[in-house]
């Protein structure tokens, strides 16, 4: 049996926030950067891959609406999880995303992580 290779793209656990601790810890001492579709907080961490959490509540829309939306942002932060090396980042949408189309959560996201890049220098402990 031949062990295939790790997908580079994939969202594998290492990528994802996955306790509730981990979502706590980023939003009580993270810094916020807002978008006009999505909150971005950003704390540092001590795991050199950066890791992401996505929070789409109620207010987005149905679970219809939901899944979309966080199926569009998983695909779009797939592809961004290397540039931002040294920081968990929970990405929480707006309301506004339910009627967002994929390019302009790209655009978003690519603009609140230029933000996060630019002020990365910043973030330390409080």
């Amino acid at each position: 049996m031949e062990i295939t290779p790790c997908r580079q793209y994939g969202w594998g656990k290492t990528v994802r926030l996955r306790k509730h601790a981990q979502y706590c810890r980023v939003q009580s001492k993270g810094r916020r950067l807002g978008g006009k579709f999505l909150l971005a907080i950003f704390a540092p961490s001590s795991i050199l891959n950066a890791r992401f959490g996505l929070t789409v509540s109620k207010r987005v829309g149905n679970a219809v609406t939901r899944n979309r939306v966080k199926r569009r942002l998983r695909d779009i932060l797939r592809h961004h999880k290397t540039v931002l090396g040294g920081l968990d980042i929970v990405w929480i949408a707006k309301a506004e995303a339910a009627s967002a189309s994929y390019h302009q959560l790209q655009h978003d996201v690519s603009d609140l992580m230029d933000r996060i890049l630019k002020s990365n220098h910043h973030v330390g402990p409080r």
